[in-house]
């Protein structure tokens, strides 16, 4: 693992990292998301990381995460997020956490998309 990544370097360089929000759909109908993240619920991540390359974008909408990534991994207070890295971390992905997630996200005035990412 890289280490943490706070609200300003992230909101700075969004665009560089793939972001993985690891709540649940319903989290992220009712609160939103960070524009740009993509999601994996958290309880599916383990399999996912399992996944042939075809498989996982069929199922997720996105490329899977190579070595090439950095991997910012983000939950609504960053519990999940801190397992969520530890788990891709031991995948061989470079990851980041964004400890105060989605809630320091909010509380700071990031832009909140709606609908799913």
């Amino acid at each position: 693992m890289s280490g943490d990544i706070t609200f300003d370097e992230l909101s700075g360089k969004k665009d560089s990292f793939k972001i993985i929000d690891v709540r649940n759909p319903g989290e992220l109908e009712s609160e939103g998301h960070i524009p740009g993240a993509y999601n994996i619920p958290m309880p599916e991540l383990e399999e996912a990381l399992k996944l042939d390359n075809e498989g996982f974008s069929a199922k997720y909408g996105f490329d899977k995460p190579g070595a090439g990534d950095t991997v910012i991994t983000h939950c609504q207070k960053g519990g999940r997020a801190r397992k969520a890295g530890d788990l891709m971390a031991g995948s061989g992905l470079t990851v980041r956490v964004y400890v105060g997630s989605f809630d320091d996200w909010k509380a700071k005035g990031g832009e909140i998309a709606k609908g799913k990412p």
